[in-house]
C-alpha cells in the first residue's frame, strides 16, 4: 500500500480556509486551548521553579529513546523473544494493509463478530475500521472522544483528545440519533450525564465483544510488557474482557526496561494533560494463566513499520522519538486557528506537519512543513526534545532540492539568496523595500492590501514597524 492511499493533506491549504471561517469549530477550539497550555503548565510547575528537574528528566527520556533507536533490531529481537515466553503471539507488519489482513485473520480464526477498541492511531493509519466492518466484523471505538468520532463519520482531530472540535451541542446531536430519544437541551454541567449515557451504551458491547485491539503508549522489552496509558477505563475493559486482546504498535516504541519506562511516565502525563501520573496506567503481559479472574485467552501483538524503520539513521529520526504526548499541538498557533482535521491525515499539529510527509511521501503534503509561525513553542515543551521546526525546515528544503515548490517561489529564493550573499546591494534593496511598505502602511501603520503576498493581507491588516532598516535604527541610536 502506497502510504499516501488515504491522505488528504495536498489539500491543506483549501481545509484551512475552511476551517478558520468556521464559527462553531473556532468556538470549541479557543475554548480548549487554555486548558491544555494552563494543565501542562502547572504539572510542570510541580517539579521545581527553576526548571532545572524537568530539563533534567528530559535529557534523561531524549537518552532512554536514543538508546532504543541505535539498537532497535536488538530491542526488538529481546521484545519478540519475552514476549512469546508470556504466551503472547508477536506478528509484523509492513504497511497498513498487512495490518488489517493479520487483524482479520486472527479475528476468522477465534470466530470474532465484534471488537471493541482502545485508543490506537494506528489502526488510523491503516484505516482498520473500514477493514473489519467489510469483513463483517463490527468496530466499536469506547475511547469517548474516539466514539463520539465514529459517530459523526469523522476521524480524531488531536491525538489526546479526539472530539475536541465538537461542541455540547453537537455531541448531544449525535447521542439522541445513536441512542434513540430526544435531543435535549445541554449546558456543561450536563457533561457527567453524557458520560454516563455513554458508558450505559458501551458497557454492552464490553460483554459482548470477542475480541479486543489497543494501541500502546510503551512496550517493554525486558519483561515483553505493553504499556496503556489513559484517563478512562475502557482501556482495561477492552484489554481484560475479550478473549482476545491485539495490540497494534509501531516499532519505535519500545523501551529497554520498566525503570526506563518509570522516568517517561513523568513526563508523559504531564505533557499531555498537566496530571501527575493517569487515572489508569496498566501494564498487559502475556495471556490470562490459572488462577487468574481476568485477562485475554489469547494476546497478538502486531508491530508496525508503515514508513518508521526508512527514518534510521536519516536526518529526521529524531522524529522517531515522540512519545504521542500532543504537547506541541496543544500549544502550537496554527492547530487551535484550525483544529486537527485541516492536516489531512492521522497526525495533527508540528508532529503531523513532520511525520505526514514522512509517512505520505512528501509529494502528498506540500503544505505542510510550512503550515508554522516558526516560533518553537512546539521544540520548547516536545519532552524528548524534538527540533520540530528544524525538521520542517529540512522538509521544505527537500521539497525545493526536488522542485516540488511552485517555480515563481523557487525564482523568488534564488533571488533573494543571491542578493543576500552582497551585503551593499542587499541594505540597498532594504532601505527601498522599507521606504515602499511604510508608504503602502500609511499614517496607520498597518497595510491593507499588499499585492505582492496578497495571502498576507487577505483576512487581516498587515502591521509595518518602521519605514527604517534595522542597520538605519542602530546607526541612528549609535549617533545619539
Amino acid at each position: 500500500m502506497t502510504h499516501a492511499k488515504h491522505s488528504q493533506a495536498m489539500h491543506f491549504q483549501a481545509r484551512a480556509a475552511e476551517k478558520v471561517r468556521n464559527p462553531v469549530l473556532q468556538r470549541a477550539l479557543q475554548k480548549a486551548k487554555p486548558l491544555f497550555v494552563g494543565k501542562r503548565a502547572k504539572g510542570m510547575a510541580a517539579l521545581g521553579e527553576d526548571g532545572l528537574e524537568f530539563e533534567g528528566l528530559r535529557s534523561a527520556c531524549v537518552d532512554i529513546r536514543n538508546r532504543v533507536l541505535a539498537d532497535l533490531d536488538v530491542w526488538l529481537a529481546i521484545f519478540e523473544e519475552r514476549a512469546k515466553a508470556t504466551g503472547a503471539e508477536v506478528l509484523w507488519a509492513r504497511d497498513g494493509d498487512e495490518i488489517c489482513d493479520l487483524v482479520i485473520d486472527v479475528a476468522r480464526r477465534h470466530g470474532v463478530t465484534k471488537a471493541t477498541k482502545s485508543k490506537s492511531m494506528l489502526s488510523e493509519e491503516a484505516h482498520l475500521n473500514e477493514a473489519l466492518a467489510a469483513a463483517g466484523i463490527r468496530p466499536v471505538e469506547t475511547d469517548l472522544g474516539e466514539y463520539i468520532v465514529q459517530l459523526a463519520g469523522e476521524a480524531p482531530s488531536h491525538i489526546i483528545a479526539p472530539a475536541v472540535h465538537k461542541t455540547i451541542h453537537e455531541v448531544e446531536e449525535l447521542f439522541a440519533k445513536e441512542h434513540g430519544r430526544p435531543i435535549e437541551t445541554r449546558t456543561s454541567a450536563d457533561i457527567p450525564a453524557m458520560a454516563r449515557e455513554a458508558r450505559e451504551v458501551l458497557r454492552q458491547h464490553f460483554l459482548s465483544a470477542e475480541m479486543g485491539i489497543s494501541g500502546a503508549n510503551f512496550l517493554i522489552a525486558e519483561t515483553g510488557t505493553a504499556v496503556l496509558v489513559t484517563n478512562e477505563g475502557n482501556g482495561r475493559m477492552v484489554t481484560t474482557l475479550p478473549k482476545v486482546h491485539v495490540v497494534i504498535t509501531g516499532i519505535e516504541k519500545l523501551v529497554p526496561t520498566l525503570e526506563d519506562f518509570a522516568t517517561l511516565m513523568r513526563l508523559l502525563p504531564r505533557s499531555a494533560t498537566g496530571q501527575t501520573i493517569s487515572n489508569y496506567v496498566s501494564l498487559l503481559t502475556g495471556t490470562r494463566q490459572p488462577g487468574d479472574r481476568d485477562g485475554p485467552e489469547k494476546t497478538v501483538f502486531i508491530l508496525v513499520d508503515n514508513g518508521r524503520a526508512d527514518l534510521l539513521g536519516s536526518a529526521y529520526q529524531d522524529m522517531l522519538r515522540c512519545i504521542r504526548c500532543g504537547a506541541c499541538m496543544n500549544h502550537c498557533p496554527v492547530y487551535f486557528s484550525l483544529g486537527g482535521h485541516a492536516y489531512g491525515w492521522v497526525y495533527p499539529g508540528p508532529m503531523g506537519s513532520v511525520l505526514t510527509p514522512l509517512y505520505t511521501g512528501i509529494e502528498n503534503a506540500l503544505d505542510l512543513p510550512h503550515a508554522s509561525t516558526g516560533c518553537n513553542q512546539c521544540g520548547t515543551v516536545c519532552p524528548v526534545r524534538i527540533p520540530l521546526p528544524s525538521l520542517m525546515h529540512r522538509l521544505r528544503e527537500a521539497q525545493t532540492e526536488r522542485g516540488l515548490r511552485p517555480w515563481s517561489e523557487r525564482l523568488w529564493l534564488r533571488a533573494w539568496a543571491w542578493i543576500a550573499r552582497r551585503p551593499a546591494l542587499y541594505r540597498w534593496f532594504a532601505r527601498r523595500a522599507a521606504r515602499y511598505l511604510g508608504w503602502l502602511a500609511g499614517d496607520e501603520g498597518r497595510i491593507q492590501v499588499f499585492g505582492l503576498a496578497p495571502g498576507w493581507t487577505e483576512g487581516r491588516d498587515l502591521p509595518v514597524a518602521s519605514n527604517r532598516t534595522f542597520h538605519e535604527l542602530y546607526a541612528a541610536r549609535k549617533r545619539a
